[in-house]
C-alpha cells in the first residue's frame, strides 16, 4: 500500500511540474509579445527608428511613392496646372502630358524619397504623429481628436523632384495631404488597448517566474528543475519566432491581394516586427545561460571535468576569477546582443545572480577537488595527443577516479563516509611490490 501511495505521489508531483512549466512557458511567450508591443507602439524613439527603416527599404519606398503619386493625380490638379501653363492651342495636350509626367515620376519618385531631406521629413512627420497619439491615448488631449500623418512635405518634395509644379500640392484636398492613423471613434478602443499593453508585461512575466520557481521547488532534483526552466525559456523564444513567421505570412495573405503589393507588405512586417525578434532571442539567450549554469554545477562527467580543471584557479586565484566574470559581464553589456543586455537594471540583477552562482560553484569545486594542482588542464590536453593517448589510457589516472567518486557521491550512490574512505585509499601512496 505504501509503495502504491508513493508511486501516486510521485506521478502527481511530475504532473504538477509539467503543468507549471507549460503555463510558465505560455505566460513567458505572451509576455514577450507584450514587451514587443510596448516597445514598438508606446516608445516614440523606437517608432521613429522603425519608420526610418521602412522608408530606407527600396520595396517599401517604391510602394509609398506610388501611393503619393496617386494622391497627386487623384483630383486632376496636375492636368489642371499643366493646362494653365500651356498656350490655348496646346491645352488639349494637357492630359497626355500629365500621363507622360506620371510615367517619369514613377521612376524618379523612389529615388527622391531616399534622399536625406525626404528621410528627415518622414522622421519628423512620424515623430509628431506618434507624440499626438500618445497624448490622446493617455488622456492628455481632449476626446474627439484624431491622429494624422502629414505627408504634405513628402508630396512637395516628390512633385518638385519629378517636375510637377509644387502649387499642385497646395490645391490638393486636405484628405490627400494627410493619412489618418487613428479616428476619434477609435479612441476608446485604443485607450483600452494601450492600458492593457502597459500592464501585461508586469503581470505575465512575474507570474511566469513564480510558476518556474514552483516547478523547481516541486522537483526532487532542483538542479534538473532549473535546467527544465531554462529549456522552457528557450522554447518560449522559439515559439515567438515561429509565431512571427506564421503570423506575418497570414497577414500578408490577408491584406495583400495584388501581387505587386505583397513584397512591400512582407518587407513592412519584417521591419515592423524586428523588435519582436530581439525579444525572442533575448529569451533564448537567457535560457541558454540558465541551462549552462545548471549544467556546470551538475554531476555529469564533462561538468565534473570542467570543475576539476578550474579548481586550481578557483582556489589560488579567487579574486582573478571574480574579475574575469565581471569582465565577461561588462563585455556582454557593451555588446548588447539582446534587449535585456542593454538595460542597466536588468544587467545589475543578472550580475548579482551570476556572482552568487560563481561563489556557490567555487565552494563546491574546492570541496570536491581540494588537491588538484595547477596545470591540470594542460596535462589533460597533452594526454589527449596521439603520441600520449596509449600511455594515458593504460596509466592509473587517479584524477579520473576522483571525478568518478565525486559523481557517485552527487548521485547518492556513496555517502560522505564512503566517499572519504575511497578517496583516501585512492590518494594513498602506492607501496612498491616486495622483491622475491
Amino acid at each position: 500500500m505504501g509503495v502504491v501511495t508513493g508511486a501516486a505521489t510521485t506521478a502527481a508531483r511530475r504532473t504538477g511540474i509539467v503543468v507549471l512549466l507549460v503555463l510558465a512557458t505560455l505566460f513567458w511567450a505572451i509576455g514577450g509579445f507584450a514587451i514587443w508591443a510596448n516597445r514598438q507602439m508606446l516608445n516614440t524613439d523606437n517608432w521613429v527608428a522603425t519608420s526610418d527603416q521602412l522608408l530606407r527599404d527600396e520595396t517599401i519606398r517604391t510602394a509609398l511613392s506610388t501611393a503619393l503619386l496617386d494622391r497627386l493625380y487623384q483630383s486632376a490638379p496636375v492636368e489642371t496646372a499643366l493646362r494653365d501653363q500651356l498656350p490655348d492651342n496646346l491645352k488639349p495636350l494637357a492630359a497626355p502630358l500629365a500621363a507622360a509626367a506620371r510615367r517619369v515620376a514613377n521612376d524618379r519618385a523612389p529615388q527622391i524619397l531616399g534622399t536625406t531631406a525626404a528621410l528627415t521629413a518622414w522622421e519628423k512627420t512620424n515623430e509628431t504623429a506618434h507624440k499626438v497619439f500618445l497624448k490622446l491615448v493617455n488622456g492628455d488631449l481632449a476626446p474627439g481628436g484624431k491622429v494624422n500623418l502629414d505627408v504634405q512635405n513628402l508630396l512637395t518634395q516628390v512633385a518638385s523632384g519629378v517636375g510637377i509644379p509644387t502649387s499642385v500640392v497646395q490645391k490638393l484636398p486636405p484628405q490627400y495631404q494627410q493619412i489618418t492613423v487613428l479616428k476619434s471613434d477609435q479612441l476608446k478602443s485604443a485607450q483600452d488597448g494601450v492600458s492593457l499593453l502597459k500592464s501585461l508585461p508586469w503581470i505575465l512575466l512575474p507570474l511566469a517566474l513564480i510558476l518556474f520557481a514552483a516547478a523547481i521547488w516541486l522537483a526532487a532534483d532542483k538542479r534538473r528543475g532549473i535546467v527544465w526552466a531554462g529549456g522552457c525559456m528557450i522554447f518560449a523564444g522559439v515559439i515567438v519566432l515561429a509565431a512571427r513567421r506564421l503570423g506575418s505570412d497570414y497577414v500578408v495573405n490577408a491584406i495583400a491581394d495584388a501581387p505587386n503589393i505583397r513584397p512591400a507588405a512582407k518587407a513592412t512586417l519584417a521591419i515592423g516586427t524586428s523588435l519582436l525578434t530581439d525579444v525572442a532571442w533575448g529569451s533564448i539567450v537567457l535560457g541558454v545561460i540558465v541551462v549552462l549554469g545548471a549544467w556546470l554545477s551538475g554531476p555529469g562527467k564533462r561538468a565534473v571535468a570542467v570543475r576539476s580543471v578550474s579548481a586550481p584557479a578557483m582556489r589560488d586565484h579567487a579574486a582573478l576569477t571574480r574579475v574575469a566574470l565581471g569582465f565577461l559581464i561588462l563585455l556582454l553589456l557593451i555588446w548588447g546582443p539582446v534587449p535585456w543586455t542593454r538595460n542597466v537594471w536588468w544587467m545589475l540583477v543578472f550580475t548579482v545572480i551570476a556572482f552568487v552562482w560563481l561563489e556557490w560553484v567555487r565552494r563546491r569545486t574546492l570541496e570536491e577537488f581540494p588537491d588538484v594542482q595547477a596545470g591540470e588542464l594542460s596535462r589533460r590536453v597533452r594526454g589527449m595527443l596521439p603520441g600520449r593517448r596509449a600511455s594515458a589510457a593504460s596509466s592509473d589516472d587517479s584524477l579520473t577516479r576522483l571525478e568518478r567518486l565525486a559523481e557517485l557521491r552527487a548521485r547518492g550512490a556513496l555517502d560522505e563516509a564512503e566517499y572519504q574512505r575511497e578517496k583516501a585509499a585512492l590518494l594513498a601512496p602506492t607501496q612498491p611490490a616486495p622483491s622475491p
